[in-house]
């Protein structure tokens, strides 16, 4: 149903029709009336997008793009945002690269098109150059959990690095020397920042890093089930795990659980089904990484000018108990 259409069935103009959606006092009250009863009876529905793109306006709205919708970490952080930005009256607009990185500018050229008022992002590769302002018009830009590589955009950060060196350093004081570590992709930034953790807390003690013992490029729970049952078949298995993501952490407890074994384990963020069963785990707070990230965006928008902000919510490590077995008793 178009704007000609309502304008036609309440015989106004479409300006007239534009004006008393906008409540304009320019419109007297019979013929807001009539345009109403037009509206209702043919069910009209403004466009917002279009309303914006004619106006130069923007949607009351902000752009998240992520890499999946059954990620529990982007999940919580997409609640924590969602939530910051009801409070201003604002929507959060969801998009998903399906864990490809080239899709990124694909998607945020999306959301700018539709005017959002920002532009949440959470990639996974390293190319920042589809967020430059002769790309964005303007739009606010915050990136959630990768830097800024030269981008003059607002950032919000976890400090997955030191995080992961209390865990190794734990496992350290307990004896452990065969510390096998499970990650990711090896060229992302969040691999490359956890496995730094690491080797920082193996410098510390001068304990020499077996490289056979790194194993990284596992996307699945399957995959990393897979590496951890290899590890376990060597001559000399490790006596710890240290999983470098949640869904690396499922796969290493559900071998865990089938053989039974009795390593030292220690993952970074959790679930309920981890937490339950005791697994002692590095982690962070999705959902006010979210809020943070929705208030450096509102901040953007009520002061376009000021300078580009870096927030860090801290890491915390719990230990639940699998983390905490001496070497002697593995």
């Amino acid at each position: 149903m178009t704007l000609r259409e309502v304008a036609s069935a309440a015989g106004v103009s479409t300006a007239t029709v534009t004006r008393a959606l906008q409540n304009s006092p320019l419109v007297e009250a019979d013929t807001r009336a009539r345009v109403l009863a037009a509206v209702q009876r043919l069910g009209y529905s403004p466009n917002p997008i279009a309303r914006n793109l004619r106006t130069g306006g923007r949607e009351g709205a902000v752009g998240l793009v992520t890499a999946g919708f059954t990620n529990v970490f982007q999940a919580g952080v997409a609640a924590g945002a969602e939530r910051e930005l009801r409070r201003a009256g604002l929507h959060l607009v969801i998009g998903s690269t399906d864990d490809d990185p080239a899709r990124e500018p694909e998607l945020a050229r999306a959301m700018i098109d539709r005017r959002v008022s920002a532009l949440l992002m959470m990639p996974d590769g390293d190319d920042r150059d589809f967020l430059a302002a002769e790309h964005t018009f303007g739009t606010p830009v915050v990136l959630v959990g990768r830097p800024a590589n030269g981008l003059a955009a607002d950032v919000v950060m976890t400090d997955d690095d030191e995080g992961v060196r209390q865990a190794t350093g734990q496992l350290l004081e307990l004896g452990h020397r065969r510390i096998a570590v499970l990650a990711g992709r090896l060229g992302s930034f969040r691999a490359r920042q956890r496995i730094d953790g690491f080797r920082a807390a193996l410098a510390r003690t001068d304990v020499a890093e077996d490289p056979d013992l790194v194993v990284g490029d596992l996307t699945s729970p399957d995959e990393a089930r897979a590496a951890v049952a290899k590890l376990m078949a060597r001559p000399e298995p490790p006596t710890a795990v240290v999983a470098l993501n949640l869904g690396i952490t499922t796969g290493v407890l559900l071998d865990r659980i089938a053989h039974q074994r009795r390593t030292a384990f220690i993952g970074l963020d959790e679930h309920d089904l981890t937490a339950g069963l005791g697994v002692s785990a590095v982690v962070r707070d999705p959902q006010e990484i979210g809020r943070q990230a929705a208030a450096l965006a509102l901040d953007r928008i009520n002061a376009p000018g000021s300078p580009a902000r870096t927030v860090t919510v801290p890491c915390r490590f719990l230990r639940r108990g699998s983390g905490e077995i001496p070497v002697d008793a593995c």
